[in-house]
C-alpha cells in the first residue's frame, strides 16, 4: 500500500551527516520510497548522473562546497522538487534558500514523519496536475506570448524556448495570470501556494515574485509583465 501511495518515487539524501542520512534512508524507504544517498557535492553528481531522481533533500552546510549554490545548480538542470534540511533557523538563510530555488525549507531537528507529510503531499499533488491534462488540452495558460502547463513546471515560447519553474514559482504564476490582470494581495498570494503543512508567508511571496521577474527578464519574455502596486500586491498585466 505504501509504495502504491508514494509511487515509489525516488528521492536523493544530499547529508553529510552519517547518522542523520542513515535514519532518513531508513524511515523513508520503510515509507515506500526508492532512496539514493551522498554525502558532499561530488556523491550528488555521481548519483545523478547515473539515474533520475524525483526529490532531492539538500542540506546547505556539505564538506565541499556550499549547499546554496547546488540547489541553484539543481533547479537550473531539472524541474525536479529540491527540498532543504538545514540546522540554519534564522529567516535570511530560508529565503536564500527559496531565492535559490528550493521548493520546501526544514530545520534541523524535524519530525520525519513531518518530513514524509511534506514529501507525500507534494508529489502527490504533482502527479495530480500531470494527470488532470485541463489546461495542456486547451493549450494551456497564457502568459503574453508563451505557454504555461499545468504539469511541466515551465514556459514554453512560441519558437520552443523554454523556462523551467519550480513548483512555487509556477504556483504563483499561475495565480496570477488566473486573476486576469485583478490585483492580487501578498496575503492572497500566500494563502493560494500554501499547503496543508506548510504556510507561505508574504516574504516569501516577495522572494517568488522577483525570482519570477528576473526569470522572465533574462528570458525576454514578451507580451506581459508583473507589476507592483505599491502597498497592495501584485498584478499580471498582459503588454501589446
Amino acid at each position: 500500500m505504501l509504495m502504491e501511495q508514494t509511487g515509489s518515487a525516488h528521492i536523493l539524501v544530499v547529508e553529510d551527516d552519517d547518522s542523520l542520512r542513515g535514519v532518513l534512508k531508513d524511515f523513508l524507504s520503510l515509507m515506500g520510497y526508492r532512496i539514493s544517498e551522498a554525502r558532499d557535492i561530488a556523491g550528488y553528481r555521481e548519483q545523478a548522473a547515473s539515474q533520475d531522481i524525483d526529490l532531492t533533500l539538500v542540506d546547505l552546510n556539505l564538506p565541499d562546497g556550499d549547499g546554496l549554490a547546488l540547489v541553484r545548480e539543481l533547479t537550473s538542470q531539472s524541474d525536479a522538487p529540491v527540498f532543504v534540511v538545514s540546522g540554519r533557523c534564522d529567516e535570511s538563510s530560508r529565503l536564500q534558500a527559496l531565492e535559490a530555488g528550493a521548493d520546501d525549507y526544514l530545520v534541523k531537528p524535524f519530525n520525519a514523519r513531518e518530513l514524509e507529510y511534506r514529501i507525500r503531499n507534494f508529489l502527490r499533488r504533482q502527479r495530480q496536475r500531470s494527470g488532470n491534462g485541463t489546461n495542456e488540452d486547451r493549450g494551456g495558460l497564457a502568459v503574453g506570448n508563451w505557454q504555461l502547463f499545468t504539469g511541466q513546471y515551465r514556459l514554453t515560447s512560441p519558437s520552443g524556448e523554454v523556462i523551467n519553474l519550480t513548483r512555487s514559482e509556477r504556483d504563483l504564476l499561475q495565480v496570477l495570470v488566473e486573476a486576469e490582470g485583478n490585483l492580487c494581495t501578498r496575503r492572497q498570494l500566500a494563502r493560494a501556494i500554501s499547503s496543508p503543512t506548510e504556510t507561505t508567508s508574504e516574504e516569501t511571496v516577495t522572494v517568488l515574485i522577483y525570482r519570477l521577474r528576473r526569470k522572465l527578464e533574462q528570458s525576454g519574455l514578451s507580451g506581459s509583465v508583473i507589476e507592483t502596486v505599491t502597498g497592495a500586491g501584485y498584478r499580471l498585466s498582459q503588454v501589446e
